[in-house]
């Protein structure tokens, strides 16, 4: 991802909607009995989901890579106490069995990343029976300028998951569409980006909202979210997993 775009996420990301719903969404699906787990942010970009980890966790312990130098620093900048080392998800410099959990967060979807190696590197570095939690970008019809300005290459769908997963022995435990309520107007901004001509320096979605939409469109997504937790959404903008390392 271009450093710009690191510099825009970490000006919005502590609350913006899309990251708050999905971060407290994450943080309640990580089932620990020991407060002081071992948890590896696979792509911690610029720290925010760390930082959510910290509050929620305080006994946990933390890392993150990223392949980024920069978000590296700016993620080291919060001062959170966590491992950070700049990495590839696909490489990861940990031993096996050294994490009870390893999140990912949108980062498979990424340029230049192998998503079956960084699948089977989780699932070497996680303990037995430990969890993966992935949130991936769904569904190539949905890409435009933001995917260009993230440096997104590829979106999935849900058979592409489960196939993704079950090849590196995770036993999926959860796996459902989110965001579906706001898909058609998405859908909508991001043919336009595409039929427009081509900018010479794309801009992703992220940007500051006025703070009552912002509370409107956090609360949608975090009913939604809530609502997977029971049943499947057959659509939205991103699928989000939970997985279980088998053996």
């Amino acid at each position: 991802m271009d450093p710009h775009e690191h510099d825009i996420m970490r000006s919005v990301e502590d609350h913006y909607w899309w990251y708050q719903a999905l971060r407290q969404h994450v943080a309640e699906s990580i089932a620990s009995d020991k407060p002081d787990f071992s948890l590896l942010d696979a792509g911690c970009g610029s720290g925010g989901m760390l930082s959510v980890m910290k509050k929620m966790f305080p006994g946990a312990h933390l890392t993150g890579i990223d392949a980024s130098k920069h978000a590296v620093e700016l993620a080291a900048a919060r001062g959170l106490g966590a491992e950070l080392l700049q990495a590839n998800v696909h490489e990861l410099p940990f031993p096996e069995n050294s994490f009870d959990v390893v999140l990912s967060l949108d980062v498979l979807s990424h340029a230049g990343v192998d998503d079956s190696m960084a699948v089977h590197e989780m699932h070497r570095v996680l303990r037995p029976s430990a969890r993966l939690v992935l949130n991936l970008a769904a569904f190539d019809f949905l890409k435009g300028a933001h995917d260009r300005a993230v440096g997104v290459d590829r979106r999935y769908t849900r058979p592409q998951v489960v196939t993704l997963l079950q090849g590196a022995s995770f036993h999926l435990e959860r796996l459902s569409y989110w965001n579906a309520t706001l898909l058609p107007p998405i859908a909508l901004l991001r043919w336009l980006s595409r039929a427009s001509s081509v900018q010479d320096r794309p801009r992703s979605d992220f940007r500051a909202l006025p703070s009552l939409l912002n509370e409107i469109l956090k609360r949608m997504a975090s009913l939604e979210l809530s609502a997977s937790r029971h049943v499947s959404l057959p659509f939205g903008t991103s699928l989000f997993a939970v997985a279980r390392k088998n053996g």
